[in-house]
């Protein structure tokens, strides 16, 4: 498997003005693509998902160590 490379930033694109119909149809048209897309690579997606989330789990502070637990009296 190779390794990915790191995300690159993307540029904005000048997009041409499109009548109200032209938008509705193309949007259908990257949905339909996006959702053809992931019906075919399910399996990878998943995987490259799943290899990384232990990774960015690692990486998550705890943004309450200090918080009170739900076993704690209450504080007032």
């Amino acid at each position: 498997m190779t390794q990915p490379q790191p995300r690159q930033t993307l540029q904005p694109i000048d997009l041409p003005p499109l009548p109200d119909e032209a938008a509705v149809a193309l949007i259908e048209v990257l949905r339909e693509l996006l959702f053809q897309f992931e019906g075919h690579y399910f399996g990878q997606l998943c995987r490259y998902h799943a290899e990384h989330a232990a990774e960015h789990h690692r990486r998550q502070p705890d943004l309450f160590d200090d918080a009170p637990d739900f076993d704690d009296p209450l504080l007032f």
